[in-house]
C-alpha cells in the first residue's frame, strides 16, 4: 500500500481532489540499472518534507486535493502496462482530474502521453533526459524504455 503524496497532512478523497498521484513502480525494461520501479514509493516518502505554500505564486496546491490512488501494477509486456496507464490517465481527465504519474522508468509516459495527446489539442512534450530515446524498436519491443520518446513524437511535438 502507498502512501499519500504530502503524508497525513494532505489526506482528501478522490471525489473532492482535482490532482490525483498514480503510482507506477515499473522497471521491466530496464537494460542497464534496476531499480526504477522503487521511484514512486521514494516519491511518496519524500512528499512528507515538503513545504506545501509556494512562495512565487502564492498559493498552496495541496488545497485543491491531492489523492493517491491504488499503483498501476501491469508487468506481463510492455505494451500491457502501456495500454493500462493510458486508460488509467484518460479515465481520470474524463473526471477532470489532473492526473501526476511517477514512475518507474521511461515505458511509463508512453500510455500518459497518448492520453494527454487526446485530451488536450496543443500538447508538446519536454524531455529532460541523457538519452534520446529515439530508437524505434529495442530488445524486440518499441514500447522499451529506449524508444519512448519515438512513441512519443508520434503522438506530439517533443521538445
Amino acid at each position: 500500500m502507498f502512501m499519500n503524496f504530502g503524508g497525513d497532512e494532505v489526506v482528501y478523497d478522490y471525489s473532492e481532489s482535482r490532482i490525483i498521484i498514480v503510482p507506477v513502480p515499473y522497471d521491466e525494461t530496464s537494460t542497464w540499472m534496476r531499480g526504477a520501479d522503487k521511484g514512486p514509493e521514494a516519491i511518496l516518502k519524500a512528499s512528507v518534507n515538503l513545504e506545501f505554500y509556494d512562495v512565487e505564486t502564492s498559493s498552496e496546491a495541496h488545497l485543491k486535493g491531492i489523492n493517491t490512488i491504488d499503483p498501476v501494477l501491469e508487468k506481463e509486456t510492455p505494451e500491457k502496462l502501456v495500454n493500462a496507464v493510458y486508460l488509467k490517465t484518460l479515465s481520470l481527465l474524463s473526471d477532470k482530474k489532473f492526473p501526476v504519474i511517477i514512475g518507474g522508468n521511461h515505458t511509463v509516459s508512453i500510455g500518459s502521453i497518448k492520453a494527454f495527446s487526446e485530451h488536450f489539442n496543443n500538447l508538446s512534450v519536454l524531455q529532460l533526459d541523457a538519452h534520446t530515446d529515439l530508437r524505434q524498436e529495442y530488445e524486440g519491443s518499441g514500447f522499451n524504455h529506449a524508444c519512448s520518446m519515438a512513441r512519443a513524437s508520434e503522438l506530439a511535438p517533443i521538445v
